[in-house]
């Protein structure tokens, strides 16, 4: 896959979000952190262009997200919001494919391409005993689980995600996001909204650390995440240190 690119040029939101700048290219999983209401699913939002920034501009392989066409933009950029639908009677297969919008034939239907991409985003996230049961009679975290297929099956080289692993169970949390390394690691750009910061350090090349809608830290993990910035943004205290096994920054909270 060609190397993508994702430019923020001192983006601001209302009052939510104010001086973002960052420029991040294919082959990375970025973090979004930081306490709630800080702004992450609003940045994420203006990202794959469902909202336009009261000013500053966003580029996707050097084009201006808000001006290219649904279509075009659903061929570069897929975004998961945090709430999948749980009140309609789709059924996962049907919800994966939709992802394939950008992808159809003159007549609406799937091409060859599109359902292989569709059965493999389904037996990535471990669906198929699921594929035919609907969206409204699923748990939460199966859900999630769909929207991230959706994502998969619609083979952009961005991808947005909003707290993809929450409600899901701890061995499912840690196959999503070894999958997201490997989809960075073939050249795709993943930014996703974390509230895991030891997942965070752990599967994130670089974490952008929002406080109050602007940039407090962007960087390496262990950079980002210092102790004082768990105290100042965070408002806890706590320690860090490498972990004996795999180097990833850990976190002690103070008792």
């Amino acid at each position: 896959m060609d190397r993508t690119s994702l430019v923020l040029e001192d983006v601001a939101f209302a009052d939510i979000l104010e001086g973002i700048r960052a420029n991040w290219s294919g082959g990375q999983v970025v973090g979004l952190v930081g306490p709630n209401g800080a702004g992450k699913s609003t940045l994420l939002r203006i990202l794959a262009g469902v909202r336009r920034p009261t000013r500053g501009r966003v580029w996707v392989q050097g084009q201006l997200v808000d001006q290219i066409s649904p279509k075009l933009r659903a061929r570069l950029v897929a975004y998961l919001p945090q709430q999948i639908p749980d009140d309609t009677a789709f059924t996962v297969e049907q919800y994966v494919e939709m992802g394939r919008f950008a992808h159809r034939t003159l007549w609406g239907g799937l091409d060859t391409a599109s359902r292989a991409a569709v059965d493999e985003a389904i037996e990535r996230v471990n669906l198929l005993p699921l594929r035919r049961a609907r969206l409204d009679r699923i748990s939460g975290g199966e859900r999630q689980r769909a929207g991230i297929a959706r994502c998969l099956a619609q083979g952009s080289p961005i991808i947005l995600l909003d707290e993809p692993i929450a409600n899901l169970d701890v061995h499912y949390q840690l196959d999503i996001l070894l999958h997201l390394q490997t989809l960075a690691e073939q050249g795709w750009l993943v930014v996703l909204a974390i509230h895991h910061l030891e997942f965070a350090a752990q599967y994130c090349d670089r974490l952008l650390l929002l406080h109050a809608g602007r940039i407090y830290a962007e960087g390496r993990p262990s950079d980002v995440l210092s102790e004082q910035a768990l105290q100042e943004v965070f408002r806890v205290e706590a320690r860090t240190y490498a972990d004996p096994y795999g180097g990833h920054l850990r976190v002690s909270y103070s008792t």
